[in-house]
């Protein structure tokens, strides 16, 4: 007999809310791998190899970490963490947002500068790190990981450092030869030096914690694979650079992505390293780092080494300094050791190099100091890097009390500069450079956001070291090491930076700090379980909404970098002076990035080489337009006029003159325009008044031969032979050196 079938329905069993999906672990992931993979890539493709690079990854990979976060927000909420930061760092961004909005260039302000790219837009990606690091970063274990991966990509770094040193580099960098000064992956010797700054302290931390009582028996296996782990990322980083070319652009990111992977598994795996195998690994990594701090021959940088390290001794305590005398002994021995091998030899001594820029008075820039000084003789003088910055923060401070509320605009000193210019900068740098930057970190906050977030970015860091030295009071030692690394490389960077100032790979990195000195010994307070959720519980239609605003946000953060492309590209074709193949890879760099002054330039250039005189014209008239503050596209302007008129059309005599007027104003101190506005003067029939502007020119720039020659012939045409003699003697005595003022002494009676 059948069993009459039930009409009730068989009870399903509860939907489990299953593991298919953690969003908090795939945001520690995501964060883990942006701190390495950001520091480390970089892409030769582009003009700006390393910022450029940088600030596109990054913004997308924290628009794809803000995606699962808005995405936790929509399934199950988010309970906001609050830090006494949060309110000092959303008040810094506000007044960087007004400052944006009064900025005297507002698109380059928000967008960013060409080569620096730290417009507004990325300050909010620093602010987004900040709270990312305080709401997702909890426990200790989470912390070391950070620490890992940023002591690994600086150990990469290094190991690439001494590549450098050893002039075995496969690429040639332009700029600092970086067999004289390294620059990492990061692009210069003080960017590099404030990054393994930071790194060292930090990887003291790791060195000197308290390690678990070590097995009986090693299991050698489990040791190796582990060491592959983080010996994959330095290995294959030197393989790639040796084995990949440019062009080869999936296996170039492949393998940054799969160094990246190697970091993560070593950052989740280190705690089955024997202790003593783990101790000897980060004890290599500071010496390396070490050298490569000696290397960069950064003065800032050892400036920040021994501050940092004043601060780590006095935060960490006794206790770690006193039970781990024998490792900081062999740390201490290896440190001295190094150091006296390096500074031995002059050549590579930051001893040496600051001794170099220190000099007796006599120098060209001396006598040019002397004479701005009213005759006062100076003893001593300051001279190259470290003289330059001196005269840049006066002209810092000069800006400022023009500029006091909101300053000029984040990333707009460059258009500003030529008029703050002090009369000895340029002999100090070298002629006609427009400093973009204040080398100085704190003076860099007036002058580019005014006095009101200079308060604030006070107030901010005023903030981050109370509330540290507030948790070390009452932290367990192990937290209390912690902080002391902390807060160690927080003040190095600092101290580094007041000789220089900020960029991607290294602002981003310090804003990671503040908010792991929120987070430190709060691990209690956050401890909350991980969301994990099974496809049938997810919202789908808010969040393909956020997956479209994602997308949309991914593809703007490389603009930049798909500009750059092909302006890069634009750029070679024009050194190799095939310019109608330039013109093409230029136009492509402008449709993508309609406001790049840069490319407008290279275009007009590139169309004038063709003879094609109204294309240029075009070109410039819309450059002056979009950068009205880039003197370089007015004195062109005026350039090429004075030469249409010279062929005949008279109409254009006006326009040069006008054009090369506005290029002044902007650059008082632009010597071939006053050569410029001196051939104008002459073609107006005005030789005295010419003469005027060439004796100017010739003072601004003593290097143009042109200059030269036109004072010889017109000086004694007029009756003022006597007067250009005496200049270019003055000149001569000066500046002995130059052989185009002794030759035209020569030729003048």
């Amino acid at each position: 007999m059948k069993k009459r079938p039930d009409n009730k329905k068989e009870a399903k069993p509860e939907k489990q809310r299953g593991g298919w999906l953690t969003l908090d672990f795939a945001v520690e992931v995501l964060f883990l791998a942006a701190i390495f993979f950001v520091t480390t890539i970089f892409d030769r493709r582009l003009g700006i190899v390393f910022s450029g690079t940088k600030i596109a990854w990054l913004r997308a990979l924290v628009v794809v970490i803000l995606g699962l976060w808005s995405c936790k927000i929509l399934i199950g909420g988010h309970r906001f963490v609050r830090t006494p930061a949060d309110w000092p760092l959303l008040t810094f961004l506000l007044t960087t947002t007004v400052a944006t909005l009064t900025s005297v260039h507002v698109f380059t302000s928000f967008a960013g500068f060409y080569g620096r790219f730290e417009g507004l837009s990325t300050w909010y990606v620093y602010g987004l790190l900040f709270f990312i690091t305080t709401n997702y970063v909890s426990s200790f274990e989470q912390v070391k990981r950070i620490i890992i991966m940023i002591v690994s990509a600086a150990t990469l770094q290094s190991v690439y450092g001494v590549i450098q040193r050893q002039e075995w580099d496969p690429y040639m960098w332009g700029g600092v030869p970086t067999a004289e000064r390294v620059i990492g992956t990061i692009g210069q010797p003080n960017f590099f030096a404030a990054y393994i700054l930071m790194a060292f302290f930090l990887g003291l931390v790791l060195f000197l914690e308290k390690k678990p009582e070590a097995p009986g028996a090693i299991d050698w296996t489990t040791q190796l694979i582990t060491l592959g782990y983080f010996f994959v990322s330095q290995a294959g980083f030197v393989v790639m650079i040796y084995t990949f070319d440019a062009g080869d652009v999936l296996l170039w990111y492949a393998c940054f992505a799969l160094i990246t992977v190697g970091a993560l598994l070593f950052a989740f795996n280190y705690k089955k390293l024997h202790p003593l195998i783990f101790d000897l690994l980060i004890g290599l990594c500071l010496v390396m780092i070490y050298v490569s701090l000696l290397y960069t021959q950064s003065r800032g940088g050892y400036m920040g080494f021994f501050t940092g390290a004043t601060l780590f001794a006095l935060a960490a305590g006794r206790r770690w300094l006193l039970d781990n005398w024998k490792k900081l002994a062999l740390l201490t021995l290896a440190i001295v050791i190094v150091s006296a091998v390096t500074m031995l030899n002059s050549e590579y001594s930051p001893l040496a190099r600051f001794s170099g820029e220190i000099a007796a008075g006599g120098t060209a820039a001396a006598k040019v100091e002397e004479q701005t000084a009213g005759g006062n003789k100076t003893s001593l003088e300051l001279k190259g890097a470290a003289g330059s910055r001196g005269e840049t923060w006066k002209s810092g401070f000069r800006i400022v009390s023009d500029y006091p509320v909101f300053g000029i605009g984040p990333e707009v000193l460059k258009m500003i500069f030529p008029r703050y210019e002090t009369e000895l900068f340029r002999f100090k740098e070298a002629f006609h450079v427009k400093q973009d930057r204040d080398h100085n970190e704190t003076l860099d906050v007036p002058v580019t956001k005014g006095l009101i977030a200079f308060f604030v970015y006070l107030w901010l860091l005023v903030t981050i070291f109370r509330t540290g030295f507030q948790k070390l009071k009452a932290a367990d030692p192990r937290q209390k090491l912690l902080l002391g690394g902390l807060l160690s490389a927080i003040l190095a960077y600092l101290v580094q930076n007041q000789f220089s100032f900020g960029v991607v790979a290294i602002t981003s990195i310090f804003w990671i700090l503040w908010g792991l000195v929120m987070s430190a010994g709060t691990e209690e307070e956050k401890k909350a379980q991980p969301l994990k959720l099974s496809p049938g519980d997810l919202p789908w239609l808010p969040l393909a909404g956020v997956l479209a605003v994602a997308v949309f946000l991914i593809w703007a953060s490389f603009i930049s970098f798909f500009s750059d492309l092909y302006f890069k590209t634009g750029k070679t074709y024009l050194d190799m002076k095939r310019f109608p193949e330039a013109i093409t890879e230029l136009q492509k760099a402008l449709r993508v990035l309609p406001f790049e002054g840069s490319t407008v330039s290279h275009l007009a250039i590139a169309n004038l080489n063709l003879g094609q005189n109204d294309e240029a014209i075009k070109y410039l008239d819309y450059g002056t337009r979009i950068d009205p503050y880039n003197a370089d596209n007015f004195y062109m302007l005026g350039r090429l006029n004075l030469m249409l008129f010279d062929r005949g059309d008279r109409a254009r005599l006006a326009d040069a003159a006008q054009n090369n007027e506005i290029a002044l104003k902007i650059d008082p101190y632009y010597a071939e325009a006053y050569e410029t506005r001196a051939m104008i003067d002459e073609r107006l029939g005005k030789p005295s008044e010419a003469l005027d502007m060439y004796e100017k020119a010739f003072a601004v720039n003593y290097n143009l031969t042109s200059v030269i020659d036109r004072l010889v012939q017109l000086g004694p045409q007029l009756g003022r032979g006597a007067e250009v003699k005496a200049l270019l003697a003055d000149m001569n005595r000066r500046f002995p050196d130059n052989i185009d003022v002794f030759k035209a002494l020569e030729r003048l009676p």
